[in-house]
């Protein structure tokens, strides 16, 4: 399946585009803006790797060429170090590797369960990722990066949490839950634990922080939304809802959009139609069909 990095304004104008067409997954925006990660499909061996592209231009650079899968991959908010995972028959793996260093990749988790890196802690002492076991689907653990501690679950109940994200200063998470039947936003304080506080409208996935203040989420129909939110000490209070612009992509799995630190510019894994209806798995389906297909 084909698709195009295309920038769009606000109200969805387009603003131009980003790289090759090309069977991109997951994306991810440099905390810098300057740079963009694409889970990139290779057809010839059948699995995902890492390519960067420059948001100015330039040729792009292949952060990952290993047999295995690598199909997430986040960035430090230094955009010095990456967290990717790794996926062959045997192997289900968590790294950390440096960018444009040289360095040598760091195994931060080996299992026999397949992990998705989704978000790191401001301060890079604390790793977000997504599981899935048969008993309670999509669950969020937390991994410190320092020490020698043990990962613990962050949102595991028999409802399916997914697409965690820190926001700016550390204090919160923003994640979805499927609690109510379908996937809706909520905000809870890190490390917690203490009340959650829904903030989408009607449904909700992938969302992304803007600022302290804001964040921008996919509803059901595929619309960008913008939740304004009011934070007095640790209490979240939902200000407004506002609908974007309705985007076409073509995996549910994924990540299919980022914004610039200013919200002015938001980027969006385009889907290019040829000759046939584009696919979008359903969101509240999405985790099992999709990024789980090789586990």
């Amino acid at each position: 399946m084909l698709s195009q990095l295309t920038w769009f304004d606000r109200a969805g104008k387009t603003l131009g585009t980003v790289g090759p067409l090309g069977d991109h997954g997951n994306i991810e925006l440099s905390p810098d803006g300057s740079r963009i990660a694409s889970a990139l499909s290779d057809k010839t061996i059948g699995t995902r790797d890492i390519w960067l592209y420059g948001v100015a231009g330039g040729g792009p650079t292949r952060l990952t060429s290993s047999p295995a899968d690598e199909n997430w991959m986040i960035w430090s908010n230094d955009g010095l170090r990456t967290v990717l995972n790794a996926f062959s028959p045997d192997m289900f793996d968590l790294f950390e590797i440096p960018v444009g260093t040289g360095g040598m990749r760091r195994r931060l988790a080996q299992d026999d369960g397949a992990r998705w890196p989704v978000s790191l802690s401001p301060d890079g002492k604390f790793l977000l990722y997504v599981t899935n076991s048969p008993r309670t689907g999509n669950d969020i653990w937390v991994l410190p990066m320092t020490g020698d501690q043990a990962a613990y679950p962050f949102q595991r109940t028999a409802a399916a949490e997914n697409w965690a994200t820190f926001s700016p200063d550390g204090r919160f998470v923003a994640f979805s839950s499927a609690e109510s039947g379908n996937p809706e936003v909520f905000v809870t304080a890190f490390p917690g634990p203490g009340p959650k506080w829904r903030v989408s409208a009607d449904t909700g996935t992938q969302a992304r922080w803007r600022n302290a203040n804001e964040l921008i989420y996919l509803d059901s129909d595929r619309r960008l939304t913008s939740a304004a939110l009011r934070i007095t000490g640790g209490t979240v209070e939902l200000a407004g809802v506002a609908s974007l612009f309705q985007i076409t992509y073509p995996y549910g799995a994924y990540h299919a959009f980022d914004v610039t630190a200013d919200g002015q510019r938001i980027l969006v894994n385009t889907i290019v139609v040829s000759g046939r209806e584009p696919v979008v798995v359903a969101e509240g389906q999405h985790q099992r069909q999709e990024l789980h297909a090789r586990n």
